[in-house]
């Protein structure tokens, strides 16, 4: 369980992390629409997604242990794919 850090409008509440609660609880607190790409509001993101996929972004990205790339800065949820970008960055 970890605070919504959903940025446009923080809500103060307290959201189970795993991607179907983290959709839950955008659609019905925040207004996210079912039908759109939403852009993430989590600090420094601003990545559309499908509803579909944004429970899994919040939930690998914004809420577990990630990789940072050391050369671009961007984050992994994944090793491996930390490893796989490294070989192309």
């Amino acid at each position: 369980v970890r605070a919504c850090d959903w940025t446009d409008q923080p809500c103060g509440l307290f959201v189970e992390m795993n991607k179907a609660r983290v959709v839950d609880h955008l659609l019905h607190w925040h207004g996210v629409k079912p039908r759109s790409l939403t852009a993430c509001k989590f600090e420094g993101c601003s990545e559309p997604h499908a509803i579909c996929n944004l429970g899994r972004h919040i939930e690998g990205i914004h809420y577990t242990t990630s990789y940072e790339c050391p050369y671009c800065d961007k984050r992994w949820s994944r090793f491996d794919s930390l490893d796989r970008h490294q070989k192309k960055c």
